[in-house]
């Protein structure tokens, strides 16, 4: 299969080293903002090196597309996607403002294009067992964390280019919830300005936090932080009746009365769900994806109320 990567940073390398574990790729492109960082990435990965996804598509004609660029800077590369019929792989956020991926499932709901999304948590093969003993003794309450440090990119920092760390980074720990225990609204949310010393100009809230009500009478709550020296506390706890799971991506604890049970994580979720989108690419099954970008959306939004309620 022939493929493209648009994007050059961090995340971009992590599906890069997981696509040369899978085999049978093509890698024929990079697009980066910098023509300087897409040759970088070309010489270390292979193909060629672009600055525009216009001219990646005209010369290259790749099969499918991973994007992993700063939330801010969604909108144009997968409309231009769309438009020429070209699966791709976006990694969340699916953008910094709630208009833009709107728009995006509109088109794709117009046209027969695959597009899954970096929801990599879904793909950890320690939720099966999740999933099951919460099948048989639902979740009461759902308490997902996301406590860390500033990541050092200037994008991150500005709510127009990130849209903050609940839409940014706590999307994760919302995604799971809702895709375990269902769907949620937001009945508070608050947040505070960012005070930290380490970094100036940023305008992003330095911590979050609101409260969930879940269609299936579940309470939940989702708190945030990311003015702390280092990340301490990611995970979504589920109180259920007699027991308390603690799922994080290394791990999943189930406590209760009669055992306390932990199961490590053993697979890589980003080898799994890149996995996933090519098996979907070639069979032409949207539903072999992990995540796609309907269900996405619906995190997305969850997301984008908490910030919604928390300037009320």
């Amino acid at each position: 299969m022939r493929i493209a990567m648009i994007g050059a940073g961090g995340f971009a390398d992590r599906h890069l080293r997981a696509l040369r574990r899978l085999g049978g790729i093509e890698l024929v492109g990079h697009v980066a903002r910098t023509s300087s960082s897409a040759e970088s990435a070309a010489a270390q990965w292979g193909g060629n090196a672009y600055t525009t996804c216009d001219e990646l598509l005209e010369k290259e004609k790749p099969e499918a597309v991973w994007i992993t660029v700063p939330p801010g800077r969604h909108g144009a590369i997968e409309e231009s996607l769309i438009g020429a019929g070209i699966p791709f792989f976006v990694e969340k956020p699916l953008a910094a403002d709630r208009d833009t991926p709107e728009r995006i499932h509109t088109l794709l709901e117009e046209h027969d294009v695959i597009a899954a999304v970096g929801y990599h948590w879904r793909a950890l093969d320690t939720l099966p067992s999740v999933r099951e003993v919460l099948r048989d003794n639902g979740a009461q309450m759902v308490i997902a964390t996301w406590f860390g440090n500033t990541p050092p990119p200037p994008w991150w920092h500005k709510q127009r280019d990130s849209g903050g760390q609940i839409v940014e980074q706590a999307t994760h720990v919302i995604d799971i919830a809702r895709h375990l225990v269902g769907e949620a609204t937001v009945t508070a949310a608050s947040s505070v300005p960012y005070k930290s010393r380490q970094y100036s100009e940023v305008d992003v809230s330095g911590a979050s936090m609101a409260t969930l009500a879940f269609r299936s009478g579940a309470i939940g709550t989702v708190t945030a932080t990311c003015v702390l020296s280092r990340t301490t506390n990611v995970g979504v706890e589920f109180v259920c009746d007699g027991m308390h799971i603690t799922l994080r991506q290394d791990s999943v604890v189930f406590d209760s009365q009669v055992e306390r049970r932990e199961l490590r994580t053993q697979n890589d979720p980003i080898v799994a769900e890149d996995r996933a989108f090519i098996d979907a690419v070639e069979a032409h099954d949207p539903g072999k994806v992990y995540c796609d970008y309907r269900d996405a959306l619906t995190t997305h939004r969850l997301t984008m109320d908490i910030l919604d309620k928390s300037s009320d």
